[in-house]
């Protein structure tokens, strides 16, 4: 009987121990650094134009909807953009979720991106204040680069290049207007 006692006992103070020496948790420094893209906190909407790789120029409208969740530990963005087809009917060309987040540990942000084609892609972005960059893979010896900063009259402005090592090209810009604030954490109620 004394044996289980002080075997409960050592049980005990191992996982107390083992506790006490557990790293604290990083959702702090995530919310922290998370702050640097708060700026695109909102709805967004406005117009812009891209060029397809035959040269073809299409503009379209897009509308941007960017939300903080987890309590601020990721942001959330969901683009559409539609152009309006012969009969004014409105035809979807884009639809993307795009996830922005931070690795404490690594101290490193990541973007994922998610289009309706079924494209998806992590990047590591470059973020400073009111401003990102990012680029992904599109074909061989060639990337994507994209860049969005908040311009001086509150719009959020994103231009994208096509580029083979420093030959780019651009193939698409974006101006969009705040039209909404959203909350600054819109989670499922209980």
């Amino acid at each position: 009987m004394i044996l289980k006692g002080f075997m409960a006992l050592g049980a005990s103070m191992a996982t107390a121990g083992a506790a006490a020496q557990a790293p604290a948790a990083p959702a702090p420094a995530v919310r922290a650094a998370m702050e640097k893209v708060a700026w695109l906190v909102g709805e967004w909407e406005g117009e812009g134009w891209r060029a397809g790789p035959d040269g073809v120029v299409e503009t379209f409208k897009v509308r941007e909807r960017v939300e903080p969740k987890l309590g601020g530990l990721i942001l959330l963005i969901e683009g559409r953009g539609w152009s309006d087809g012969a009969d004014g009917a409105a035809i979807e060309g884009h639809h993307a979720i795009g996830v922005f987040s931070y690795d404490a540990y690594a101290q490193q942000y990541h973007f994922d991106a998610f289009v309706k084609e079924g494209y998806q892609t992590r990047a590591t972005p470059e973020i400073s204040e009111h401003y990102y960059a990012w680029s992904h893979p599109a074909g061989p010896s060639a990337e994507m680069r994209y860049a969005a900063e908040l311009s001086e009259d509150g719009a959020w402005r994103e231009t994208g290049s096509y580029c083979r090592g420093d030959d780019c090209r651009q193939t698409f810009e974006m101006r969009l207007t705040r039209i909404n604030v959203a909350p600054r954490d819109s989670e499922f109620s209980k």
